[in-house]
């Protein structure tokens, strides 16, 4: 399984062309990225890089890598963020009541769930 981190650096490289400014923006080093790049070549098993004397550019390889990279990410993101929004709402308990006084002692008393109190009056 491909890491997360080398989809990104490509998806960062796509983006601003040169491996300085992926560094720059991903706060590592040129050398770091380097061999990250070398790497997701190795683990994908297809040469993604047009390599020139002072020029690394995406081949139509690497330009579809990307696309799956933007992809990928998103998709990442999406599961983080359902799994969350699912974890919350299990620990979310709505209680409706006509008095607001006993609803007040419950709702200082909780450490470990969150409470919608809805009031009816």
């Amino acid at each position: 399984m491909i890491d997360i981190n080398l989809w990104q650096e490509l998806a960062v490289f796509e983006k601003y062309g040169t491996l300085s400014k992926t560094a720059e923006e991903l706060f590592i080093s040129q050398p770091a990225l380097s061999r990250s790049m070398n790497r997701l070549e190795e683990e994908l098993g297809v040469t993604i890089f047009s390599r020139s004397k002072n020029k690394l550019t995406l081949n139509e390889n690497g330009k579809l890598a990307s696309e799956y990279a933007k992809e990928i990410i998103k998709y990442e993101e999406n599961a983080i963020s359902s799994i969350r929004a699912f974890d919350r709402k299990n620990r979310t308990i709505s209680i409706g009541a006509c008095a607001p006084m006993p609803l007040a002692d419950i709702t200082r008393s909780s450490n470990h769930f969150i409470f919608w109190v809805h009031y009816f009056i």
